[in-house]
């Protein structure tokens, strides 16, 4: 059966790489992805998956931010120009970009067992909100599909991500009279930003799976041929935004009168890249973003920071935000302001599971495209698959990160980052066999 599956694999190569290269000419940013979720819910409905998708697959109300109603009517209709389907567009609403498609499989239970183990694979589709280099010696430039979006562009390969879900489907199709169980494939909105997995883990997107994988092309796993089973040390982070809002006066005339809130942010970021560290593990602040004042001459009634936390555990990083609103409250006082804080992402810390690292090491193994296979490595970055992982791991399930290597010219979430499209194969063939490992197909 493993032959038959690199057979298919490499028989719908070319359809997976123009269908990478079709996503990414038109990259859609978080909750915006109305034409990449569109593609991927028809194909699945062709093949005869049961798709949940729009309101049922996020949960409108676990979402931190969502762009405002006219800009999603907006990326509605240039979805529909460029040729997604308007009915299921329609179904997604304001934002509701996420979905999941099941396949139940009918192999026989032995007399007395259940009908088979739900097995789930998470696939990301929004691109990063930036401008796409224009170099002839881009690949997507000399090949013909660049971005056609100013401003976003596939700089992470969520492009190929989508992709493989895609081409995964039609294998899992073919092979579904010999597996016994259901495969639930989750294509997620919203990563970059942290913010797609929450509302969709609300909507019960991993109810019940006993396995749960999630892949990314490249991150640590830096060239085709290269791969890495799993991830431990994800660290917890929240992004966040404090207002400070003072009172201006005249700076000359009269300075008493004011209420100096550029004063106020600045007394609190000084004092939160001052917070002690803690003890149990590694800890992360950063402000970003700094914004004040209208002129030389007034006193700044307004002021804004944008900042993130972060820690080797969930209590670590809430020690951090923890320290962060009483800064930001006491540093406001201080200064007669007040002060307003809003988090606008969240993520767990998290650990890929042990077991099911084994289990990918040695269906790797027995393949002959992996060159490098390394068991885990510490990840030491922040991914909101871990709402999802920790959410399995908590029923009694296991989940893992697997980091599939490709060559790139460039870093992730830069404007020259391009993929060796080779490791879509490899990546399709080994999820297809861990979807045979994980429901007992029967040859």
């Amino acid at each position: 059966m493993t032959d038959d599956i690199k057979a298919q694999v490499l028989g719908i190569a070319p359809l997976i790489v123009a269908l990478r290269r079709d996503l990414h000419k038109h990259p859609e940013p978080g909750w915006k992805e109305y034409r990449t979720a569109s593609l991927a819910a028809r194909h699945l409905l062709d093949l005869g998956y049961k798709v949940t998708m729009g309101a049922d697959a996020v949960r409108a109300e676990a979402r931190l931010t969502v762009p405002d109603p006219a800009t999603c009517a907006r990326e509605r209709r240039r979805a529909v120009a460029e040729g997604a389907d308007p009915e299921l567009v329609a179904r997604m609403g304001d934002g509701l970009t996420g979905l999941w498609a099941d396949l139940v499989c009918p192999g026989p239970a032995p007399e007395g067992e259940r009908p088979g183990p739900l097995v789930a694979l998470r696939f990301d589709m929004d691109a990063n909100e930036l401008l796409e280099s224009d170099l002839p010696e881009h690949v997507p430039v000399r090949e013909g599909f660049a971005s056609r979006h100013a401003g976003a562009m596939h700089a992470c390969g969520h492009d190929g991500h989508t992709a493989m879900g895609m081409g995964l489907a039609a294998v899992l199709q073919t092979l579904r009279p010999r597996l016994r169980g259901t495969v639930r494939l989750i294509f997620q909105p919203a990563e970059e930003d942290g913010l797609g997995a929450a509302p969709m883990a609300a909507a019960g997107a991993v109810d019940g799976v006993d396995r749960l994988f999630g892949l990314h092309l490249g991150i640590q796993a830096a060239h085709t041929g290269d791969l890495i089973c799993g991830a431990t040390d994800f660290l917890a982070t929240t992004t966040f935004n404090i207002q400070f809002t003072g009172r201006a006066a005249h700076a000359g005339i009269a300075p008493q009168e004011g209420r100096n809130a550029l004063l106020a942010a600045c007394t609190a970021t000084q004092n939160m890249h001052a917070i002690s560290r803690h003890g149990d593990g590694a800890s992360r602040i950063n402000i970003g973003q700094f914004a004040a004042g209208d002129a030389s001459n007034i006193i700044p009634a307004h002021a804004a920071i944008i900042g993130e936390t972060r820690g080797v555990t969930s209590a670590i990083n809430k020690y951090m935000m923890d320290e962060v609103t009483r800064m930001s409250e006491a540093a406001a006082r201080m200064w007669g302001c007040r002060s307003r804080l809003h988090r606008t992402s969240d993520c767990p810390g998290g650990a890929s599971s042990p077991e099911l690292v084994d289990v990918v090491e040695r269906v790797a193994r027995d393949m002959d495209c992996f060159r490098h296979i390394m068991r885990t490595r510490s990840f030491r970055a922040s991914e909101d698959f871990t709402w999802l992982m920790n959410r399995v791991q908590e029923h009694g399930g296991q989940a893992t990160y697997i980091q599939l290597g490709t060559d790139r010219p460039a870093g992730h979430h830069t404007r020259r980052f391009d993929f060796d499209e080779t490791a879509l194969t490899s990546g399709m063939e080994l999820l297809a066999r861990l979807v045979l490992d994980s429901l007992k197909a029967r040859d």
